[in-house]
């Protein structure tokens, strides 16, 4: 899939031998296909050419420099990259005129590098800030990509609020609401070279908040409308020009397809999930994009967690140790970043699986030292789904070690605390497969409470 110095010779020469200026908004066809010290150069010299232009010029140069940016930190999840996305999208406003066509286009591209923020960052804040300038550049000409394109966020982020209310059809109404502007957006392609590639990402933020519905409402039928989303994303996309985007396309369906084995208690459809997700790492470099190979190794170790819970299989939870260690590794450098804090978090999960299984007390008591530590995170503590998920686990972990040395050690009642604490937030977050297994889990604490045969409390 990634011919990279074919293919970018390739384009170079289609350019006529060399690389202009800078990237221009009609070049923008090259940024699939540059590795990330390349893409870097180029975001960095959008940057002089804007300084050096004037004129009408010079507005869209900084628009185009905040749009390289932007992918910049899609890519590499450092946060300076998007504060530059952030004021080249500011200086673009600043040179275009007050609500007119590119002020409006340079304000919905605030919005995009305010939602990867809060994406990657976990910055409820940033989410508020989206919502306001998605909504301004609909207050102006709404010509060209903007309406289409604010309207997809603003449907990304109202489906993302309304997940907490639990309502499958909501999530089925939310959905339907993309297609109008995707459709517009594909009626632009012959006119708008980028139109394409953007109706493609409205696909794959579709299939995405229809993944998350079907996994917090254990809703099977919205994971099948996830993966064929995925489908007709892809539909036309070619590996040698947009591996990138075929690369998260894949990561998405293959997340659908784990979640979908997982509601369904099938193995089947989550082995069909771990062997796509293998065949595109198989083919995406570190040189490329660091952060997409993290997120791939992280969907990968998810899919070894379904399959080690559907069996009960120990090796499974390794395999899922491993790759998120491989995530933890490429995103040594980036503490802030929540998908770092999510798979240090899947990661003690793992531990704590497999330590169920072997019945070794030693490892048990070593995954709870690593559940303590990721509970302690500052960034697990406000991802407060993984903060539930590590609590409730906790709790199974614990009654696991009191099922095995039958001595308390305070196991019970550190067990129902941990569960408390959980049913709270997976309540608030309409995790429905999540709150039914720790309500079961808290009927198993509440049973070991009453059973005091052959328990005896630890020894001082």
């Amino acid at each position: 899939m990634f011919g990279l110095n074919r293919q970018v010779r390739k384009l170079i020469e289609e350019q006529g031998g060399a690389l202009r200026d800078g990237l221009s908004a009609d070049d923008m066809s090259l940024v699939e296909v540059l590795p990330l010290a390349m893409l870097l150069k180029e975001a960095a010299e959008a940057d002089d050419t804007a300084g050096r232009a004037s004129g009408r010029k010079r507005s869209q140069l900084r628009l185009d420099a905040a749009i390289l940016w932007r992918e910049v930190t899609r890519r590499s999840g450092e946060v300076r990259a998007l504060s530059r996305a952030a004021f080249s999208a500011e200086g673009a406003l600043e040179l275009y005129g007050v609500r007119s066509a590119g002020w409006a286009r340079a304000r919905c591209e605030q919005a995009f590098a305010a939602l990867l923020g809060a994406e990657l960052f976990g910055d409820g804040r940033l989410l508020d800030s989206a919502e306001t300038a998605f909504r301004d550049s609909l207050s102006g000409p709404r010509r060209g990509l903007v309406a289409p394109l604010a309207e997809i966020g603003l449907l990304a982020l109202s489906g993302r609020r309304a997940l907490a209310t639990g309502d499958a059809q909501a999530a089925r109404v939310a959905a339907a609401r993309f297609a109008q502007p995707i459709a517009d957006l594909k009626a632009m392609a012959s006119r708008i070279r980028a139109a394409r590639m953007l109706s493609v990402d409205g696909h794959i933020l579709r299939a995405e908040m229809l993944c998350e519905w079907g996994s917090r409402l254990a809703d099977a039928p919205l994971l099948r409308a996830s993966v064929r989303d995925t489908l007709s994303a892809a539909s036309g996309l070619t590996p040698d020009f947009e591996p990138l985007t075929i690369a998260r396309i894949g990561f998405a369906r293959a997340r659908a397809q784990i979640a979908l084995g997982e509601v369904e208690g099938d193995a089947e459809p989550a082995i069909a999930g771990v062997n796509l997700m293998s065949s595109v790492l198989s083919d995406l470099t570190l040189e490329h994009s660091p952060l997409d190979r993290a997120q791939g190794e992280y969907v990968l170790g998810l899919g070894h967690e379904v399959l080690g819970d559907l069996a009960g299989d120990a090796r499974s939870f390794e395999r899922a140790i491993s790759a998120f260690d491989r995530a933890l590794s490429i995103t040594s450098r980036r503490d802030g970043l929540v998908l770092r804090a999510k798979a240090a978090a899947h990661r003690a999960l793992c531990m704590a699986r497999a330590a169920e299984i072997s019945g070794d007390v030693a490892v048990l008591n070593s995954a709870e030292r690593a559940f303590r530590t990721e509970l302690a995170n500052g960034l697990v503590v406000r991802d407060r789904e993984s903060w539930a998920l590590l609590q409730l686990n906790l709790a199974r972990l614990l009654l696991a070690r009191l099922e095995i040395t039958r001595k308390d050690r305070g196991e019970r009642a550190g067990a129902r605390a941990a569960l408390s604490s959980a049913l709270d937030v997976l309540s608030d977050h309409g995790l429905r497969s999540l709150g039914r297994s720790a309500v079961r889990t808290l009927e198993l604490v509440d049973s070991a409470m009453r059973d005091t045969v052959g328990i005896k409390p630890a020894a001082d």
